[in-house]
C-alpha cells in the first residue's frame, strides 16, 4: 500500500457491485485520493485486511450478500476511525438516515451523485478522518502516561504493593488467555488497579496483606476500601470506563448488593480478578498450588470456571477423588488429614500437615484458640482413615 503522507494523498476505499459505478466514482476522487475498489461487502473487508486503515469508505447500500449497512457496521467495529458513507438510490433513503442515526454511517450519498457533491463529502469524511486519528493519538499517549504515573507513586508509596500488583497481573494475563477473553488491556490495568488502594494503608496492614495473614476488623475495612479508593485516582483518566467498572466489582459490598447488572465481559473480569488476589494471598501463607486451589473451590461465591483455568494454567490435574477442602478449625472432623500446617496468625504452627485428626488433636487445637487466633480455613481431607486407624492414632499421642 503506498504511504498516504509519502503520497500526499489520503485513501478511500469504493465498494459497489456494479463495476461502472465503480469506475465514475474513482474518476472523479483520483486526482485528490488514492482509490481502492472492492465488488462486495467481503471483498471490502479482504482488502482492508489486507491494505489497513483507509481514510474513508463509501459504499452502496443493496449488493448480493452483505449489504452496505452491514458492511459499515463491521468496518465502525474493525476501524473505528474510517469514516462511513452510503452511497444509495434515493428509494432507500429511509434506510440511510437509520442508518446515520444508529451511529454506523456518517452521511450518505443519493444515487446519482453530482460531482461536486461527492468530493466535497469525501472532503469532510477524510478531514474527520484526520481529526478522529489525532483525537485517538492524544488520548492513547495521554492514557499511558497517566496509568504510568499513577503506578509510579503506588510504587513509591508501597513497594510491596507493588510487587503484589504485579503478580496479581501476571496471573491474571495466563487466565485471561486460557479463557480467551478480550479487552486484554483493561482488565490487566484493572487487575494493577485492585491494589492502588494501597497507598491509604498502614505498613503494618500491607505486611500482613503480603504474607497472607488475617486482619483485625478495623483493619478488614480498610482493605475492602481499596477498590473505592482505585477508582477515585483513576476516574479522571480518559477511556478508563470499564477499568473503573471491573475496580468497582471488586468492592466487597457490591459483591453482596450488586449495584447494577454488568456486561458478561465486565463480570468475568471481575471474578478473574477476584481469584487471582484471593490465589494470591493463600499463597502468600504458603499454601501450595493444589491447596490454594481447593480451598478457593470450597468457598460459595466461587468462579469454578475461573479455577479450572487456574489448574490448567497451572498444569494441575482436575480435582482429586479425595478433594481437599477448607474448613473452618470447629467443622474438622476425626478421621481426617491435616492437608496444611495449622498455624496461628503469628506464624507459629501448632499442627504439622499430615497429622490425622483425633479427638485429642481436637481437644488441642481448642485449647490453643482460647489462648491464640488460628488462621482459617484449615486445609484437610475427609475421610481419610477409618475408625480403628483413628482410634491408633488416638493411643500413638
Amino acid at each position: 500500500m503506498v504511504n498516504e503522507q509519502a503520497s500526499g494523498r489520503p485513501t478511500v476505499l469504493l465498494v459497489d457491485d456494479e463495476n461502472e459505478i465503480l469506475e465514475a466514482l474513482a474518476l472523479q476522487l483520483r486526482r485528490d485520493h488514492k482509490v481502492l475498489t472492492a465488488a462486495s461487502g467481503d471483498d471490502a473487508l479482504r482488502v482492508l485486511a489486507e491494505t489497513g486503515p483507509v481514510a474513508a469508505v463509501i459504499s452502496d447500500l443493496r449488493m448480493p450478500g452483505m449489504d452496505g449497512v452491514e458492511l459499515l457496521r463491521r468496518i465502525q467495529l474493525e476501524y473505528p476511525d474510517t469514516t462511513r458513507v452510503l452511497h444509495t438510490a434515493q428509494s432507500d433513503l429511509s434506510v440511510a438516515i437509520s442508518a446515520i442515526n444508529d451511529g454506523g454511517v456518517y452521511r450518505y450519498l443519493a444515487k446519482p451523485v453530482k460531482t461536486d457533491d461527492l468530493r466535497a463529502t469525501v472532503h469532510d469524511a477524510v478531514e474527520l478522518h484526520g481529526r478522529s486519528t489525532t483525537e485517538r493519538h492524544l488520548l492513547d499517549t495521554t492514557l499511558k502516561s497517566s496509568i504510568q504515573a499513577v503506578f509510579g507513586c503506588l510504587e513509591l508509596a508501597s513497594p510491596a504493593a507493588f510487587a503484589r500488583a504485579g503478580r496479581i497481573r501476571t496471573r491474571v494475563a495466563g487466565l485471561c488467555q486460557t479463557m480467551q477473553l478480550e479487552a486484554l488491556w483493561e482488565i490487566e490495568v484493572a487487575a494493577m488497579a485492585s491494589q492502588l488502594g494501597a497507598v491509604t494503608i498502614p505498613p503494618s496492614v500491607l505486611a500482613k496483606l503480603d504474607k497472607g495473614l488475617p486482619c483485625t476488623e478495623e483493619e478488614q475495612h480498610m482493605v475492602d476500601a481499596m477498590p473505592g479508593v482505585a477508582v477515585q485516582l483513576l476516574k479522571g483518566i480518559p477511556m478508563m470506563e470499564d477499568v473503573l467498572d471491573i475496580v468497582r466489582g471488586l468492592d466487597p459490598k457490591r459483591v453482596k448488593n450488586p449495584a447494577k447488572p454488568q456486561s458478561p465481559l465486565i463480570e468475568a473480569a471481575i471474578d478473574v480478578i477476584r481469584t487471582a488476589m484471593d490465589f494470591e494471598t493463600l499463597e502468600s501463607r504458603g499454601m501450595e498450588l493444589e491447596s490454594a486451589i481447593a480451598v478457593l473451590e470450597c468457598r460459595e461465591d466461587s468462579a469454578l470456571q475461573v479455577l479450572s483455568a487456574l489448574r490448567e494454567v497451572n498444569g494441575l490435574d482436575k480435582v482429586a477423588e479425595r478433594q481437599v477442602r477448607g474448613l473452618k478449625v470447629a467443622d474438622l472432623e476425626v478421621g481426617m488429614r491435616v492437608a496444611e500446617d495449622i498455624a496461628a496468625t503469628n506464624g507459629l504452627v501448632l499442627i504439622g500437615r499430615g497429622m490425622v485428626v483425633t479427638s485429642l488433636l481436637l481437644d488441642r487445637l481448642d485449647n490453643y484458640a482460647r489462648m491464640i487466633e488460628i488462621i482459617e480455613p484449615v486445609l484437610a481431607i475427609p475421610g481419610a482413615l477409618n475408625p480403628i486407624e483413628v482410634a491408633d492414632a488416638d493411643l500413638n499421642g
